[in-house]
């Protein structure tokens, strides 16, 4: 993908955009949009995130081993490795188990039947025209690292895949892949709310604007995990982007006051004891009758 790059676009986003392993990346002390959506919820949970990362579920290791075998199948065969069945309770089969683990060391592992779903959700991918344009040809996982102007924190994102025209000469949009449970229009709003996807569009928008002058759409690539793999693309609105903009500019105004103040509180810092109600769907039903 990347060999379809114009000669004079690579120069140049050679000076802003690196590629980088992904373990070598999430080490960077930059901060990423995941981080501003933990102090969104409070600062004390965005510095246990940063200070104790969680190990990866196996839901996290599915969508990262799907976004591999979608994005970069050849790495995608170094990475990660399906786990045969032997009998240990045989001398042999403890020793062929052995001999398996030794050559396959470092590798992610996965069963037969994660493998079953990637392939399916990666084959309903390319069957989707609009998923499989936007995907036709471009950059795949590169990083990008910044310093946000008004607060001075430096910054960092890695976009999945910047699609180019079919030139190679500027690049047109930013694609997020996103494993799901519904890629409806109505279920996956709801996800971008939930897990802060407004925040992403709105920072990766900006941030690639920042260092290569691109204004460029910002698109959602939502594929379910069950059968039948349902893909659907959706393109951010110009709501969306402001509003997540918003938010992540007060996220990074907060996370600057805390380091000044070398404090990380969480939901009361005062300490103070407040009143609670239902929420408002609970607080209409009728107790009447």
């Amino acid at each position: 993908m990347v060999a379809a790059v114009n000669l004079k676009l690579k120069a140049e986003l050679h000076q802003s955009l690196q590629i980088l392993e992904s373990e070598e990346y999430h080490k960077h002390p930059s901060v990423g949009h995941s981080s501003l959506v933990r102090i969104m919820r409070s600062p004390a949970h965005y510095q246990e995130y940063v200070s104790n990362p969680v190990e990866p579920t196996p839901n996290m290791v599915l969508g990262t081993a799907f976004h591999t075998y979608l994005l970069e199948e050849e790495a995608f065969h170094f990475r990660f490795v399906v786990t045969p069945k032997f009998d240990r309770r045989t001398k042999e089969g403890k020793a062929l188990a052995e001999e398996w683990e030794a050559n396959n060391s470092g590798k992610i592992c996965l069963t037969a039947e994660q493998i079953q779903t990637i392939s399916g959700m990666a084959s309903s991918v390319k069957q989707h025209l609009g998923a499989a344009r936007l995907l036709d040809h471009g950059l795949t996982e590169t990083s990008g690292f910044w310093t946000e102007k008004q607060t001075g924190i430096e910054c960092k994102f890695r976009p999945d895949f910047l699609p180019l025209d079919k030139k190679g000469n500027f690049i047109t949009g930013i694609v997020d892949v996103k494993s799901c449970v519904d890629a409806s229009s109505e279920g996956f709003s709801r996800a971008i709310s939930n897990m802060g996807y407004d925040v992403q569009a709105s920072y990766y928008q900006d941030g690639l604007y920042e260092l290569t002058g691109y204004r460029v759409p910002f698109y959602f690539m939502a594929v379910e995990k069950e059968p039948p793999y349902a893909v659907a693309v959706y393109q951010a609105c110009d709501n969306m982007i402001e509003v997540g903009r918003k938010k992540y500019q007060a996220a990074l105004q907060l996370l600057r006051w805390c380091k000044e103040h070398s404090t990380w509180p969480a939901y009361q810092p005062d300490g103070m004891i407040e009143e609670i109600n239902l929420p408002r769907w609970a607080s209409s039903f009728s107790l009447e009758g």
